[in-house]
């Protein structure tokens, strides 16, 4: 194990307890010094920033490699030429700033706790034969994703520092918020988001804790020359950005921000965990499945890594044990037969530098011939039995009546689209204060699910319907928030008709697109993904809604099963505060759907189905709203039906008239309280009630100076005490 050394005479500060760096500890020891003239760099051969010689690399060197190192030590690059090299950075020493090192050095990017303040990006070239021209293509695709990158982190409130290579790749750095420091866990869904966008992304120096480092700028390059300050900036002005830092939750916002410019994967947790035949046939180089077998969606985000650098992805097997290598790699082999893959096709990737680290792993064997064919041949098994299973279930009966039911694919989709943008809509309009926001949520999608079932354009419904598909929310609840969604200007639930006594159904409502403030609501790829028009579980009237919202939003946003989450990146795309985010999560934990800890939360892989205790009770509780439902229905309307037999609509009308109403008061009355006698409008008590509340609330004493006097008890006083009242001034001392 590498030993931090001291720098400088000084040294990071460490915890008496376990000897790491401390969370949060600045790598202030590196620091030095450095004056106005070192700032100033010569810019004979170019733009401002760019050094020309070895001392304004230096220069370069001391000013900013101190905001990006994460420890105390850099890495330094050992040429192939050197016996047993392998031509890369593994010769370690310690960090300074006073000298700029001989040989190309990168430093650490985490601190000793596995975290880091500051985000780096790594372009890279990637030409598709030496030709000049291919050459010149890589470079442009690299400027073109740099400055998408740095488009994206701006509209986020970052701030940007980029430097570049001769050869042409550029690095660029996005300081975090004071004191915040993420984990690599905490950071693997952004870049792996990115990756899907900018091709020349290499996310590999920021994917591990240990080994992840980058050449800082001034740094020396492999090729000759330095790395230079890109983008026209100068090292005052990089120097600024790092001092000034970027917004709070950053990569939150950055998230929020590229959800609307991709799609995100849908898990496929069947290629995860092929299940691999006892007894395998042998099967041809050339042989491939079936076409209509074929499968054309995605491979899994974590193949591409996978297969040039062998990281291996964070999953478990149904053993729970987790995933090695060899694991992998079946994976691998399973999902390219499942899309049309021969063995010939494979084996035409050994020249191919993205399957780099998939070949690494055979070449090594000398049974490599043997073991490559045995590991395609259960993966291909595996595939063909998985497909043909999922082909049988795609043509049975009860599924072509299943989509008819919901109006077919298409209808379904755009129902999708719909329910998502409604969604936003309810987070975004601040009409729904509070818990109500929740209500509006589950309403929207039990409304949702109606249209799926009735496979139309709307659905009758009434509010008992829709309180049991809301995931047992209260009926009183459902009327207030749907009264609020008719009524809003720009809400997407239209009333079309009221509930119809003749057929029996309920107020008719239909789902359109929403607007605020004049402009069209719209949903992004991965909301639409997460918008599943379904009832809700009855569970989460136990967990709470807000833990249901929570809940479905990491089911969309995860890079992949069981894949860690940011609780900062969840709120945003939740678009609730964090707080809600921690506790829905305590809530989800206690479950068992989700398992978490500081700064990250991933699925737990049990479904909200599958909790014994919760799943019995709330189950029996919707069984008996459901019959009481039952019951209240068949009492209304055979009450209803009575009616509309016996009176038309004119004589129930001339019944229900004030006039009707005030003419059999009385008897109405005399029925109800015979009793009580109904009060007197002489008005004879008003003054008596006048005195009496001024006695109660201003303390009024009564002489009485009529001829008559009554005796009354005294109020304030207590039992046998009594106080002569009558007519006389009240502005004087009481009488004793």
């Amino acid at each position: 194990m590498l030993k931090e050394p001291r720098v400088d005479g000084t040294a990071l500060p460490k915890s008496s307890a376990t000897g790491s760096v401390r969370v949060g500890t600045p790598v202030t020891p590196l620091t030095q010094t450095v004056s106005e003239s070192t700032l100033t760099l010569s810019t004979e051969s170019g733009a401002l920033g760019e050094p020309a010689d070895e001392a304004a690399a230096r220069a370069l060197w001391a000013a900013l490699t101190v905001y990006i190192a994460g420890r105390a030590w850099m890495r330094l690059y050992v040429p192939p030429a050197h016996r047993g090299a392998k031509g890369k950075y593994d010769d370690a020493k310690r960090l300074t700033t006073r000298n700029l090192p001989d040989r190309p050095a990168a430093v650490c990017i985490y601190d000793g706790t596995g975290r880091t303040g500051v985000l780096v990006f790594d372009f890279d070239p990637k030409p598709r034969n030496g030709s000049a021209a291919a050459w010149a293509e890589a470079r442009a695709a690299v400027e073109r994703d740099a400055a998408q990158l740095i488009s994206w982190v701006r509209q986020a409130g970052g701030q940007v520092v980029a430097d570049r290579s001769p050869r042409g790749g550029i690095h660029v750095y996005v300081p975090l918020a004071m004191g915040e420091r993420l984990r690599c866990a905490s950071l693997r869904p952004l870049y792996r988001q990115l990756q899907r966008l900018l091709p020349s992304l290499d996310i590999k120096p920021m994917d591990g804790e240990k080994q992840g480092c980058i050449t800082p700028p001034g740094a020396r390059c492999k090729g000759g020359g330095f790395r230079t300050l890109y983008g026209g900036m100068s090292v005052a002005d990089a120097v600024a950005a790092f001092k000034t830092r970027s917004v709070p939750r950053l990569v939150a916002h950055l998230r929020a921000l590229l959800a609307d410019e991709g799609e995100l994967d849908v898990p496929e947790t069947t290629d995860e965990f092929p299940v691999v035949p006892a007894v395998v046939e042998r099967i041809g180089a050339d042989e491939r499945l079936p076409a209509d077998l074929v499968t054309a969606r995605a491979l899994r985000p974590w193949v591409p890594a996978f297969l040039r650098y062998g990281t291996v992805p964070e999953l478990t097997d149904p053993a729970g044990d987790p995933w090695t290598p060899s694991h992998a790699r079946l994976s691998v082999l399973n999902q390219h037969a499942a899309r049309g893959w021969s063995l010939a096709d494979i084996r035409a990737t050994k020249t191919d530098p993205d399957w780099a680290a998939f070949w690494a792993a055979y070449a090594c064997r000398n049974d490599r011939v043997r073991r490559l064919r045995g590991d395609w041949e259960r993966a291909f098994a595996a595939a063909k039995t998985r497909m043909s299973s999922k082909a049988e279930k795609s043509s049975q009966p009860a599924h072509e009546s299943n989509q008819v039911h919901t109006g077919g694919l298409g209808d379904l989709r755009d129902l999708r689209w719909k329910l998502a943008a409604a969604r936003k809509w309810v987070l975004l309009c601040g009409e729904f204060p509070g818990r109500q926001q929740w209500t509006a949520l589950i309403v929207v999608t039990a409304l949702a699910a109606a249209l799926s079932m009735t496979g139309g354009d709307s659905a009758a419904v009434g509010k008992r319907w829709l309180s049991v598909a809301a995931g047992l929310c209260g009926e009183e609840a459902v009327s207030t928030v749907l009264r609020k969604l008719r009524s809003t200007p720009g809400s997407p639930v239209r009333f079309l008709s009221r509930w119809d006594a003749r057929s029996h159904c309920g107020d008719r409502y239909t789902l359109v697109s929403p607007r605020l403030e004049g402009t069209i609501v719209r949903a992004a790829d991965w909301e639409a993904l997460a918008a599943r028009p379904e009832p809700l579980e009855a569970i989460w009237t136990e967990l709470g809604f807000a833990s249901w919202w929570v809940y479905t939003v990491l089911q969309a946003i995860e890079p992949g099963f069981g894949e860690t989450v940011a609780p900062e990146e969840l709120a945003a795309a939740a678009r609730v505060s964090l707080s809600t985010v921690h506790r829905a999560s305590r809530r989800l934990q206690q479950a068992g759907l989700v398992d978490f800890g500081h700064g990250w939360i991933a699925r737990s892989g049990r479904s909200p189905r599958r909790v014994p205790d919760l799943s019995a009770r709330t189950e029996q509780r919707r069984a008996d709203r459901i019959v009481r439902h039952q019951r209240e229905r068949a009492e209304f309307w055979s009450f209803w039906d009575l009616v509309t037999a016996n009176y038309d609509a004119r004589e129930i009308s001339g019944y229900t008239s004030v006039e009707e109403v005030n003419r059999e008061t009385d008897d109405y009355l005399a029925a109800a309280f015979p009793d009580v006698r109904p009060p007197d409008d002489d008005g004879g008590g008003d003054d008596l009630a006048a005195l009496t509340l001024l006695q109660l609330e201003l303390g009024a004493e009564i002489i009485d100076n009529a001829p008559e006097q009554r005796v009354m008890p005294a109020v304030g006083q207590g039992q046998g005490f009594t106080r002569t009242y009558g007519m006389a001034d009240l502005s004087g001392p009481p009488s004793r």
